[in-house]
């Protein structure tokens, strides 16, 4: 009994001396400083180093660090967290007496004392994995920016000419803005960045960069209470390392476990039992030495973890394909996240040169750069591609030295960045109706056909005639299709090598060729007005291509005046073709209301002589008569340019199906307009459907102001169209027709007119 007495005494007196020390140290911070309570304010939004759980506490390794400090001088501690900005304010008032998780800055200087520094901060870019070339701030300009609001980044932004980011209350508010794709990139503090986005799930969305700068976290006070900062400095000063280290391993997911610290405390008991309490000292002393040392050991181990986590955790982020090569060309290793990307299987490739994997020309090609960055340490790039036709593959490779005999090949797949490229040179290049060249890359070439030494050159231009009229006819859909059928005769009869075809305006094509004879150009010529022909048979307003053209001869001449004289030689036969088609057509007119089958049963027969003799009966002259005669056939040639559907429906047509049928007025105008023989009637072919009243179209004009040409027609078309059988309806008898006319007069029709119309009846 009187042994184990003897053995416990030892420790239970250093116990006792321990804790008389500690209260003594607490009383001396206490009465030294005078302070018995600190206030303090920091950001509740700074994952590990503070945060809230899900019930609202205050979490973090700030919340223990102010615990132990508190415990080791004494002092209470009151822990307030918010919003940043909210925070600063607060501080700024006096509200508070400490404010926490701060940078400094020489903004922040004027205002307050600072702590050393407790925390290195890396601050770096997030973005979203689908956006590439992000760097550093420079290259967020135009990108959708999140930064906390009074973040210190701000003034990055700001100073690289960025003004425009969106700023929101937490960081966990710009995580989730980025989640929903409101913002595509964000600046803020690593630790926190990556909390939030394992948190929800977004590691994979997104990247980062490498630190953009390394912020201090630091506690500060107003410079009127430097006491208080001497009272925290000192007070952060009596937690050792160890006593660090374990809360940030226990935020930041380590545990400290050491069988050599069990070992040491066991020999540390020992030593105390066997030399007793004269030896505590020199055992504390001893303890504390081996306790850094580990601190030291395992810090080492850590921060190697820490680097290999990184470096495969790149690998892991990024696309490329990674490949170990010697001098000789020999795959020695590699690295990829997804085997999928390979295009061939390791086996194929490991241990083997890039001679046995790829075909002769590549694999000399891959050579050269890989000797020259083992020679002179430089990156090299090249480009090359695998697969042909639609299955080819793009690939860039950049090969930088990795070891004395060594490279590291760096592989990216760029097809969908090639093909892009080629889509963008090609629309730049091409005419998107035809698919032909355009204007721009024609006189280009032209400029480089000039620098040429080729004497026998020739420029042929050959324009659709009527285009103008066919879209204003038949509509723009029809005059594309003309254009489609222009471009592939073109095409059939002039394509070959060394020749650019390009459609240099709406209805123009230039065409430049070499070595070719004057002879050959008018066979060509000929064989083109053969297709026409044959194509013609089925057109009811026929294709026509006027054609001009201008050979070098066997001389030095100047493209772009030979372009002038084609040119010329052109307009000459197209103003040829006009002449000659003027009278030809009334007839093509005549067709196309053939073809629509608005002719039928005598109607435009029975208008023109009952509009005739309404004309005659209120005293017009013979020659306006005429023109009543030629009004009354054509007065609804406009109908060609509406659709079947509408044209021919049997029943009433919908609200939408009268607006296109209104159309026909229009139409009408300007077909009228573009043909010489009833380019007089255009206005009245117009107005047509103008009612007495206002309510017709397309003007709503009333009375006079409806040309008596258009009234006298529409007595009488009204009078035809209810006399005579319809798809839909029997005709009415001449009283009941009589009598509608009599309804409407003073409403649709002049009653002037209706009432001579009933006399001639």
């Amino acid at each position: 009994m009187k042994s184990k007495f003897l053995y416990i005494l030892p420790i239970f007196i250093l116990c006792i001396f321990i804790f008389i020390l500690g209260n003594i140290h607490a009383e001396e911070s206490q009465s030294k400083y005078n302070i018995k309570e600190i206030r303090v304010i920091a950001d509740e939004d700074f994952p590990p180093y503070i945060f809230r759980d899900e019930k609202g506490n205050l979490k973090g390794i700030l919340v223990d660090q102010w615990g132990l400090w508190s415990r080791k001088t004494g002092i209470e501690v009151k822990i307030h967290a918010m919003n940043w900005k909210r925070a600063q304010r607060l501080m700024r008032e006096g509200q508070y007496d400490v404010i926490d998780t701060i940078f400094k800055n020489e903004e922040r200087k004027k205002i307050y004392y600072f702590s050393n520094p407790y925390a290195d901060i890396e601050v770096s870019i997030f973005f979203n994995k689908n956006i590439s070339g992000i760097t550093d701030i420079k290259s967020l300009k135009g990108l959708k920016i999140g930064i906390k609001k009074a973040d210190s980044n701000i003034s990055l932004l700001e100073e690289e000419g960025i003004t425009e980011y969106v700023e929101f209350d937490t960081y966990e508010s710009i995580i989730k803005a980025a989640k929903n794709n409101e913002i595509n990139a964000f600046i803020m503090g690593k630790p926190a960045g990556m909390y939030y986005m394992y948190k929800y799930n977004m590691q994979r969305d997104f990247r980062y960069t490498h630190p953009q700068h390394i912020g201090n976290f630091h506690r500060a006070v107003k410079k009127e209470d430097i006491h208080i900062l001497n009272a925290i400095n000192e007070g952060f000063s009596q937690i050792n390392k160890l006593e660090y280290e374990q809360i940030y391993n226990k935020w930041f997911g380590f545990e400290y476990r050491s069988p050599e610290l069990v070992l040491y405390i066991k020999l540390f008991i020992s030593g105390v039992l066997i030399i007793g309490f004269v030896l505590i000292i020199w055992s504390i002393t001893l303890k504390k030495a081996v306790e850094e040392k580990t601190l030291e050991l395992t810090n080492t181990v850590d921060k190697l973890q820490r680097s290999e986590n990184r470096i495969n955790a790149i690998f892991k982020a990024l696309p490329d394909l990674f490949f170990i090569l010697n001098r000789k060309g020999i795959f020695i290793d590699y690295q990829v996240n997804d085997p999928k990307k390979l295009e061939y299987g390791p086996e194929k490739f490991l241990g083997k040169s890039v001679s046995q994997v790829f075909h002769k020309d590549l694999a000399q090609k891959l050579m050269v750069p890989i000797k020259e960055s083992i020679r002179s340490g430089n990156t090299q790039m090249v480009e090359y591609t695998l697969g042909q036709g639609e299955d080819i593959q793009y690939f860039e490779a950049r090969i930088i030295k990795y070891d004395r005999d060594e490279a590291l090949a760096i592989i990216r797949d760029i097809t969908e960045r090639k093909l892009s490229d080629m889509k963008i040179y090609n629309m730049s290049i091409r005419d998107a109706m035809t698919g032909l060249y355009n204007r721009n890359y024609f006189e280009r070439e032209m400029e480089i056909r000039n620098g040429q030494n080729n004497l026998n050159q020739s420029v042929i231009i050959c324009d659709l005639d009527g285009l103008k009229f066919i879209n204003d006819t038949l509509g723009h859909a029809t005059g594309d299709e003309y254009l489609r059928i222009a471009t592939d005769i073109i095409k059939f009869c002039f394509e070959k090598k060394n020749t650019v075809i390009a459609r240099i305006g709406g209805d123009e094509f230039g065409i430049l060729m070499k070595d070719i004879s004057e002879e050959d150009v008018l066979k060509t010529k000929y064989k083109l007005k053969e297709l026409l022909e044959d194509i013609n048979r089925n057109k009811v307003i026929p294709i026509s291509i006027s054609f001009g053209y201008s050979i070098s001869q066997g001389n030095k001449r100047d493209l772009k005046e030979m372009f002038k004289e084609a040119d010329t030689f052109m307009y000459k036969e197209k103003l040829h073709h006009k002449q000659s088609s003027k009278s030809d057509l009334v007839n093509v007119l005549m067709k196309m209301l053939e073809t629509r089958d608005f002719i039928t049963e005598g109607h435009c027969d029975r208008l023109q002589i009952l509009s005739a003799k309404l004309a005659k009966a209120v005293g017009m002259t013979d020659s306006k008569i005429q023109d009543i005669l030629l009004f009354s056939k054509f007065h609804d040639i406009g109908k060609i340019g509406v659709s079947d559907r509408v044209l021919f429906k049997p029943g009433k047509l919908t609200e939408e199906e009268f607006e296109e049928m209104k159309r026909h007025t229009e139409i009408g105008y300007r077909i009228a307009q573009s043909c010489p023989d009833i380019a007089h009637l255009a206005d009245w072919i117009l107005k047509h459907h103008e009612w007495w009243n206002g309510e017709g179209y397309p003007f709503c004009l009333k009375r006079d102001k409806i040309p008596i040409e258009c009234r006298i027609l529409s007595i009488v078309d009204a009078y035809d169209a209810m006399t005579s059988d319809r798809p839909y309806r029997k005709a009415l008898s001449k009283e009941k027709a009589i009598d509608e006319l009599k309804r409407c007069s003073r409403v649709q029709f002049d009653p002037y007119l209706v009432e001579k119309f009933l006399n001639i009846l």
